[in-house]
């Protein structure tokens, strides 16, 4: 299901409503785990299937989507040279690729980092240990700022207005541990800043927990997050208190070589 991705077309009076379909297909196909049908893909996007044919029709013709043996649909290989291009522009995961493999293989637990897109929460860089790890659900982290160890430390350390933004609306319960009150959440964000990491335990995922850490510039403003993420039953108190000082370790030092100072 495509969770919480937005249509841009409200936001700009001149962007194409064709193209921006489109864009929104591709977004759909990229957060479902499995293959899907037009019939599907017309009720999440909301218009018509002879639509949603000419849509896929034009992004097959560019290998941006591609069909399967079962008639059904799903992201074009096109797209993994693009994304590649994309990241190896990204300064901050090139200076924080070293520190992300280390922290990954100290922890040995799955290593995130994520960055701020047109609001988003967009995970640029992912790091698996050696040895096998907890498999966590594929999930659009996209907006779950509140719920997630990423989407706090974000919210801690940006701009009032951003985080009166997302608070605006609604908080979406994604299980029984998670904040959905606002004023909870601010207090949560205050312990956010004075401990200098996040943690989320079962707030997105059950049976998932997740610790957070900001990267700063040379501004003092946040640049980016890290993430360790595992199983919750294997972040015991003694665990979690030495994965964190790993994690705020890599965080400090990606932090120092952007010209952070603080």
């Amino acid at each position: 299901m495509n969770q919480g991705r937005k249509p841009a077309k409200d936001k700009n009076k001149y962007l194409v409503a064709s193209v921006d379909r489109a864009i929104e297909l591709l977004f759909i196909l990229e957060s479902s785990p499995r293959e899907m049908g037009v019939t599907e893909i017309s009720r999440q996007l909301g218009v018509q299937k002879s639509t949603v044919h000419n849509l896929l029709q034009t992004l097959l013709a560019r290998d941006f989507v591609r069909q399967t043996d079962t008639g059904h649909y799903t992201l074009g290989f096109r797209l993994m040279p693009l994304g590649l291009a994309c990241t190896e522009r990204l300064n901050i995961r090139r200076i924080a690729s070293p520190y992300l493999k280390e922290l990954a293989a100290e922890a040995e637990e799955v290593v995130l980092l994520a960055v701020l897109s047109a609001g988003q929460l967009t995970i640029i860089d992912k790091v698996e240990p050696t040895r096998p790890v907890f498999l966590i659900p594929r999930f659009d982290y996209c907006n779950t700022f509140h719920s997630s160890a990423l989407g706090k430390v974000f919210l801690a350390y940006s701009p009032d207005e951003f985080l009166e933004k997302v608070t605006a609306e609604p908080l979406t319960r994604y299980t029984d541990k998670t904040i959905t009150d606002k004023q909870m959440l601010m207090t949560e964000l205050a312990n956010v800043r004075e401990q200098g990491y996040s943690v989320a335990s079962n707030e997105t995922i059950e049976g998932v927990t997740c610790l957070g850490a900001p990267i700063m510039n040379a501004n003092g403003k946040i640049e980016a997050a890290i993430t360790v993420s595992g199983a919750t039953a294997w972040f015991t108190e003694k665990r979690r208190e030495s994965v964190v000082r790993l994690m705020k370790g890599k965080a400090e030092a990606i932090s120092a070589e952007l010209g952070f100072r603080g």
